[in-house]
């Protein structure tokens, strides 16, 4: 599956890209901070950052996720938690890391939505007893859809091969989705269900429940807040979220 993503990769950086225009303006495009992904794509050519806490009553993170628009319908992305305390295992420092892109293959338009494939990799670069130790494979399809001028829906699939001692996988279906209102062009407010299916006896299904605010300081500059509660599953009962995301520059376009 790798060597599969990493030809495709390959194969996507080969396209023409004199046709594609770099934006007009920087506008952001959030992820952050529902679990579920939005389908669209940061921007061509713009570096774009997304950052905030994740507080629980004994779980603390800080939160990153760095994108680039490397083609109109292509972005490469890295996630991972710059610190991170666990009280639960006494632990304190860095998160696994998620590298890996995005291919948007379908645009909406007025009878489909866009959609998106996704795959990452997680680096196992958390300390002991705080992550597997493992490598896994995700790979996720990403659909964001206009329901109305006010309403929008972002829904995701995820399945996830969780490496084990020995070579091993256990695997597991990821699927989330939120709807969105967007009472005027600066709020926005979230509803979101996720969760995770059972990997193996250790590690039962888990689902979430995140009611979300955001405000568009900036089109480049989005500020968001959120509660997340555990409906099932070994989580925590509630973590609250804060954070931002801000498109830093255009690096394919100097000046504007």
């Amino acid at each position: 599956m790798k060597v599969t993503a990493a030809l495709l990769l390959l194969w996507l950086t080969t396209v023409d890209c004199r046709a594609q225009q770099p934006p007009a303006d920087l506008t952001a495009t959030p992820n952050r901070p529902t679990v579920t992904n939005t389908a669209e794509i940061t921007q061509f050519g713009v570096l774009e950052i997304e950052f905030g806490i994740n507080a629980a009553a004994r779980q603390q993170a800080l939160q990153g996720l760095l994108k680039f628009g490397l083609l109109r319908d292509v972005e490469l992305d890295w996630a991972g938690d710059p610190w991170q305390h666990d009280a639960s295992v006494h632990y304190a420092g860095v998160s696994d890391n998620y590298p890996g892109f995005r291919w948007r293959f379908l645009h909406q338009a007025k009878r489909q939505p866009t959609l998106t494939v996704e795959y990452s990799v997680k680096l196992p670069t958390a300390g002991p007893g705080e992550g597997s130790g493992e490598v896994d494979d995700i790979v996720t399809l990403l659909a964001s859809k206009d329901v109305s001028k006010r309403f929008h829906v972002d829904a995701n699939l995820g399945r996830a091969w969780l490496g084990g001692p020995g070579g091993g996988f256990n695997h597991n279906w990821l699927p989330t989705g939120t709807l969105t209102y967007s009472p005027t062009y600066r709020w926005q407010l979230d509803m979101e269900f996720s969760g995770a299916t059972r990997a193996n006896a250790t590690t039962p299904a888990v689902t979430q429940n995140l009611w979300a605010v955001s405000y568009t300081l900036r089109p480049r500059l989005v500020l968001d807040s959120a509660v997340q509660f555990r409906v099932i599953g070994n989580v925590p009962r509630v973590i609250y979220l804060g954070g931002f995301t801000y498109s830093i520059a255009d690096l394919y376009h100097h000046r504007r």
